[in-house]
């Protein structure tokens, strides 16, 4: 997975039913997109906006059948604007490419890295790998430098700092402390591991210990002091056979087990009052300590060391993916307001999404319903100059439509999947909202034309009216449901009647 810029700005193709119109206000669109990405200082995305800009200006729109017939003064602006748009373009190109090989740089070191265990034969996910390299530790002080090997514990040939980069500021653990946190038994690392024997109980080490770092008071209710008087426990029966709990607690002599309370209410209560500060140390592991990055872009990437591979991906896709396109949970019950009267009398309504984009995300701020003629089973728009000149006026970018089905069920008819085919060659993330409210199964659908299969489907049938369609030539659905786009309660809009 990689980043391909000829994939993201292929050549559009020409279609003659779609008014040489639109392709300009396409183009017209490209460039606002541009203007939002340079002001983020999104370079990948700006450099791709620049280059469909390019390629709708030399390769699309003087192939239109009615380019030669539009007003020479209108070619002539945007031939201004694609002269500006070539040379920002070539500033802009060694960035992208430096930028371009650095992310696509990545995905193939960590494939490297997670196919490494499998090349060594290590291919059950239970087992460890070999050490290869020494990984950083969150101490450096390691008794006699020994790290972890396949058969016990094994000297480092490798003198190198442990200690790579680390993320916390901790002084390193005594001997005697590894001792008492190791598998290995009380003789720590020196020790040879035996297997545990169930008939006997646990007994824990009572010297050699460093309880130094561990202040077990900070855990527990304040103690009145013992009266000098006063005899001990472990001294009046020495005899006595201590539990686990009793055998910790009697390591810190101030303590005594038999004013612990060990009930759940009163440990719950512990540990939410406890202060962090007082924590015993942790031992020493043997794991990767990452920084963590912050908020990452494409225009600020990180290095390999810090981005986990689910990182990666993501940024990857986002990079490739259609916008994501956000809408308001309340708009459909607008619109549905607005079409009531329509509804009652079995006629249809259709309206116009648009929006705003920000942060590679398009926002839908406006609902436009245009005037129309409208059947039971269709709705055309009259005046689209009015639609046009609402969108211009607040820089509105056309994110689709939407309209009801009074008397029919949620689906897309082959009326509708050609409207659609218009508004997704403007831009590929326009959707088509379908309102059946007579529908008792499904009630409303987002939808859009699965690419490449229902786009070129659709670019290639001559019919008109509703009409059957071939499926596409890889055997999927024409259309599909839009399941990426986000439901916002909190997203404002505006309903601009222009009826």
């Amino acid at each position: 997975m990689s980043i391909n810029i000829e994939n993201s700005a292929k050549r559009v193709g020409v279609d003659n039913r779609i008014s040489l119109r639109y392709y300009y206000r396409i183009a017209d669109a490209l460039i606002r997109q541009a203007n939002i990405y340079r002001n983020e200082r999104n370079i990948i995305d700006l450099y791709v906006m620049l280059l469909r800009f390019s390629s709708l200006i030399t390769e699309t729109i003087p192939c239109h059948r009615d380019y030669l017939l539009y007003p020479q003064s209108e070619r002539n602006h945007f031939k201004l604007k694609l002269l500006s748009a070539l040379a920002e373009l070539e500033t802009l190109k060694p960035d992208v490419q430096r930028r371009l090989a650095e992310i696509n740089r990545k995905p193939a070191k960590l494939a490297d890295s997670w196919a490494q265990p499998h090349q060594n034969g290590f291919s059950d996910p239970y087992v460890w790998p070999p050490v290869n390299k020494p990984a950083p530790l969150l101490q450096q002080h390691v008794q006699g430098n020994r790290i972890a090997g396949a058969n016990g514990y094994a000297q480092r040939t490798d003198q190198r700092p442990l200690v790579r980069r680390s993320s916390f500021n901790i002084p390193p653990a005594r001997d005697e402390t590894l001792m008492r946190h190791s598998i290995l038994g009380p003789n720590g690392l020196n020790g040879q591991w035996q297997p545990p024997v169930v008939h006997q109980p646990i007994q824990y080490p009572t010297s050699n210990l460093d309880l130094s770092p561990i202040d077990l008071t900070s855990f527990l209710n304040p103690i009145e002091e013992e009266k000098p008087t006063e005899t001990k426990k472990d001294e009046a029966t020495p005899n006595h056979h201590k539990t686990p709990l009793e055998e910790v607690l009697s390591l810190q002599e101030d303590i005594k087990p038999s004013q612990v309370d060990t009930t759940l209410e009163t440990l719950v209560k512990l540990e939410i009052s406890k202060d962090p500060s007082k924590d015993p140390m942790p031992p020493p592991v043997l794991a990767e300590v990452l920084d963590l990055p912050g908020p990452t872009s494409l225009d600020n990437p990180v290095s390999i060391s810090q981005e986990t591979p689910a990182d990666l991906q993501e940024r990857l896709v986002k990079a490739q993916a259609p916008l994501q396109l956000v809408i308001s949970t309340a708009l459909m019950d607008s619109f549905l307001r607005v079409a009531k009267s329509n509804t009652n009398r079995s006629l249809e309504t259709c309206g116009v999404l648009a929006g705003s984009l920000k942060n590679r995300k398009f926002f839908v701020t406006a609902l436009i319903i245009p005037k129309q003629e409208a059947t039971s089973d269709s709705c055309n728009t009259t005046n689209e100059e009015e639609v046009f000149e609402y969108q211009d006026k607040n820089s509105l970018f056309t994110l689709g439509w939407i309209h009801t089905h009074p008397t029919q069920s949620c689906f897309m008819s082959s009326i509708d999947i050609h409207t659609q085919y218009s508004y997704q060659v403007m831009l590929p993330e326009a959707i088509a909202i379908v309102m059946a409210p007579r529908d008792s199964s499904r009630n409303h659908g987002i939808f859009r034309l699965t690419v490449p299969g229902g786009m070129s489907v659709i670019k290639n049938c001559p019919h008109g009216g509703f009409h059957p369609h071939q499926s596409p030539p890889d055997g999927g659905p024409i259309y599909t449901s839009s399941t990426d786009v986000c439901m916002d309660p909190g997203l404002k809009f505006d309903v601009a009647d222009l009826r």
